[in-house]
């Protein structure tokens, strides 16, 4: 196409500070439809916020929080700081495979573990925010096999932390929250990898590290050779609705989105007359299976569960495309709950040399001549 126009990557500024201290192979995770559908990035008084991509959609309303006295009314989360905490909370659920997280007795103390410095301003601005993302009601609107899905996924169920003032006496309480029920379990089977070196390069810029993360989930499942097109008018629907203009929303977009690139080399992404073309690109972190453990859907406690000792690993590594496929071995059934039966009847058993196709032959057997549970 020959008025198409390569989106050249910004240099990263010379000494630049990094946030994370990471040696480029431990990644950080966000939740799939974060990369597609992010939060608000400019204060709003409103008290709901709804963003749709596609087939995919997610709505916000604003919550309330207990400060000791009375419930108080918080805001919704926005700009990057809900977005370096969300980073931060999924990534940490999804390296332990628990939805019960500890963050620290302090603000100070959480800013410090994502080096970020912990002086007045910064403080304020995460307190404030951590109480506005805890409180908020989130619910998610994808596809499915059975149709479009709405998921009531509240990103935090419990929340106890940061309720005195850093410079006076501190309570005897660990600062912890606990990931609500569905956004852990989806998290768990749809976290995307994202580096994190990227993320701390593009950590001031909201719009560049919605850009950054939603290539990352979206270029590696472009399939067609001549890739795909998206219009301006499209982008703008995912990205920029508190734009009033198309060319306002252009100019601050491509700003955002050579920012993206410069941290994603691997990105193939070319400006066309109209709108953009997304094409096939390596992801930026090779996708790996992930250990699950997840309870079976009637239970109704969201257990802490460990990390999965080394010698153990192998017997319940089962990948994301072996979870795929068990769609076709044991149709109807729930994949999760199969996984946990399946762990739960792999325990203690010698590893197989191959666990995906361990645990789809168990599930063609257990499932065989049975209507779905």
């Amino acid at each position: 196409m020959t008025n198409a126009r390569k989106i050249i990557p910004l240099p990263p500024k010379p000494g630049q500070p990094s946030i994370f201290e990471t040696d480029g192979k431990d990644p950080q995770f966000l939740h799939s439809v974060l990369c597609q559908v992010a939060l608000p990035r400019n204060p709003t008084k409103d008290l709901t916020f709804v963003r749709t991509s596609g087939k995919v959609s997610i709505a916000l309303q604003a919550g309330l929080l207990f400060d000791g006295m009375k419930m108080v009314q918080q805001p919704l989360p926005s700009g990057t700081r809900p977005r370096l905490i969300l980073l931060h909370i999924c990534s940490e659920a999804v390296r332990s495979q628990s939805a019960d997280i500890a963050i620290g007795d302090s603000v100070r103390a959480f800013l410090r573990e994502l080096q970020i410095d912990a002086g007045g301003e910064n403080m304020r601005q995460f307190r404030s925010q951590m109480k506005a993302l805890a409180a908020c009601n989130m619910v998610l609107g994808c596809p499915s096999e059975d149709g479009p899905m709405t998921i009531s996924a509240k990103p935090v169920e419990r929340f106890a932390a940061w309720t005195t003032d850093d410079d006076g006496q501190y309570t005897a309480w660990t600062g912890r929250l606990v990931l609500g029920r569905q956004f852990f379990e989806t998290l768990i089977e749809h976290a995307v990898p994202l580096e994190r070196e990227a993320i701390a390069r593009l950590k001031n810029n909201a719009l560049a590290l919605d850009c950054y993360s939603w290539l990352a989930h979206r270029l590696c499942r472009v399939r067609a050779a001549g890739g795909v097109r998206l219009s301006w008018g499209n982008l703008q629907e995912q990205f920029g609705t508190e734009y009033a203009s198309t060319k306002d929303f252009k100019k601050r977009f491509l700003e955002a989105l050579k920012k993206a690139v410069a941290v994603y080399p691997a990105a193939h992404v070319d400006q066309v007359r109209g709108g953009l073309i997304l094409k096939p690109s390596q992801p930026p972190i090779a996708r790996r299976g992930v250990v699950v453990a997840l309870p079976a859907p009637d239970s109704k406690v969201v257990p802490r569960v460990e990390a999965p000792k080394p010698a153990a690993r192998a017997r319940t590594f089962v990948s994301d495309d072996a979870l795929d496929k068990v769609r076709s071995v044991a149709p109807g059934w729930d994949r999760q709950w199969l996984l946990l039966r399946y762990q739960e009847w792999s325990h203690g058993k010698q590893a197989p040399a191959n666990i995906d196709a361990a645990f789809l032959g168990w599930a063609r057997r257990f499932t065989k001549g049975k209507p779905p549970t």
